[in-house]
């Protein structure tokens, strides 16, 4: 986008308008925001001006139209010329659309009585969508005077052409209904007079995707790779090398598989998570990020995790017995780096070392969590979402569960293993695990 300038005494009200910092003549670096914009004195008042946001893209043209608009508005006695305020979404560009549009998702325009209770990341993700859209029409058309209602079917089409070359299935079809409800916007809530170009369109066939969960075995061989595989890789640069390994992969790996947790979740765990309830049923007690994130409020939400023997003897090992009620992180507890960082380190490690062991399945950290759940539903079944906070639940008091959450805690507890093993078998993940150390 080329740079808007004006020389040292411009024409009389012109200046350059940037449409992100909301101010003239700023010295921002927004160029691609940035328009002419012209304020004309309204004869007989003191302080009455009308503003134009211009077309030109050059100073001197900027000045030829701005003797136009003047020169219209004096024949028209200030009234008739249709005014390109800040206010009239139908002379915005569909840029600037773009941007009320996330104003209005977000709850931060006069729209304040109308926001949705969605999270931040869907927001990004339809915005996304639609700058996709603006990024699209500016290929063949000047985005600075193109407006909403100016979308014609041919644009509906070489964005869909497009977006079948760089989307997948799934994600296509999200991009098109998010770039729908854009322009339900602009039609039910800014009244723009104009038909929904993306009213209708063919979606594409999604294939479910397969759920890969991973074998004892596997996990075995993966843990076995950590202690036996090299631990460095190559990166880009000129023989640079960098060390995967971490003395807490394969705890972290162990935790990830036994509590069936996100990857904050996990590496936030602490010993003062750990509940006991009347019945004896030993369970994690945290709060509910997903969730949290997504109601955007102060109430708490909260994710219950049992701790069946699998899992009590894993966190024996770790010395539970004289760490319970502390506040310390399970995972890490001396930490000097951040949450992320260990998240990211754990992802990547667990990577690495499945590559190392030989597995060519594609298969990632977040497979823990699906063999999880899945071992989980073969005993559950419907209720594995009140294990996996999949479904609403009511939170918990000090030591009280609602009765259909403690039963699934419960039977979660005393019956469920990962891998299939049977509460009555001593040969549980916890002593496999150990033949590989």
């Amino acid at each position: 986008m080329k740079k808007l300038t004006l020389p040292k005494n411009p024409h009389k009200g012109l200046k350059i308008f940037c449409r992100t910092c909301r101010v003239d003549n700023s010295k921002c670096k927004h160029f691609d925001r940035q328009v002419y914009r012209v304020r004309i004195h309204v004869p007989g008042t003191r302080n009455s001006t009308k503003s134009y946001y211009l077309e030109a893209e050059n100073y001197n043209s900027a000045v030829i139209e701005c003797a136009l608009i003047e020169k219209e508005l004096i024949q028209n006695g200030f009234e008739k010329v249709k005014q390109t305020d800040s206010d009239n979404l139908s002379d915005y560009s569909l840029a600037d659309a773009v941007v009320k549009y996330r104003e209005y998702m977000s709850g931060e325009s006069k729209y304040a009585h109308l926001k949705k209770n969605i999270s931040q990341g869907h927001i990004d993700e339809c915005v996304r969508f639609c700058w996709k859209l603006v990024e699209n029409v500016a290929l063949l058309k000047n985005i600075k005077r193109t407006r909403p209602s100016d979308i014609k079917t041919e644009d509906v089409s070489n964005f869909y052409l497009w977006a079948e070359e760089n989307y997948s299935s799934k994600t296509f079809n999200k991009c098109f209904i998010a770039v729908r409800a854009f322009f339900e916007f602009l039609i039910e809530i800014e009244n723009i007079e104009m038909k929904n170009p993306f009213r209708k369109f063919v979606p594409k066939i999604v294939t479910p995707s397969a759920i890969d969960i991973i074998t004892e075995d596997e996990f075995n061989q993966i843990l076995c790779a950590v202690d036996t595989f090299t631990p460095f890789i190559k990166l880009g640069g000129k023989g640079e090398k960098k060390n995967m390994f971490k003395p807490f992969l394969k705890d972290g790996f162990k935790l990830f598989l036994l509590t069936g947790g996100r990857r904050e979740e996990v590496v936030n765990l602490k010993w003062s998570d750990i509940y006991s309830t009347p019945q004896g049923v030993k369970l994690f007690i945290i709060d509910n990020l997903k969730v949290k994130r997504a109601k955007k409020n102060n109430k708490e939400y909260k994710k219950y995790i049992a701790i069946n023997a699998d899992l009590e003897a894993f966190l024996t090992e770790l010395g539970m017995n004289d760490k319970l009620g502390k506040d310390e992180y399970i995972l890490v507890p001396e930490r000097n780096k951040s949450t992320y960082a260990i998240m990211n380190e754990l992802s990547k490690g667990f990577t690495h070392y499945k590559n190392g062991a030989g597995i060519t399945k594609d298969i990632s950290l977040s497979n823990l969590r699906k063999t999880y759940l899945t071992w989980h539903h073969q005993v559950l079944g419907d209720d594995t979402g009140l294990v996996s906070s999949h479904s609403t639940t009511q939170v918990l008091e000090k030591y009280y569960i609602d009765p259909k959450v403690l039963t699934a805690i419960e039977i979660s507890a005393l019956k469920v293993r990962v891998f299939g093993k049977s509460e009555e078998s001593h040969d549980t993940i916890h002593d496999t695990i150990h033949d590989t150390e």
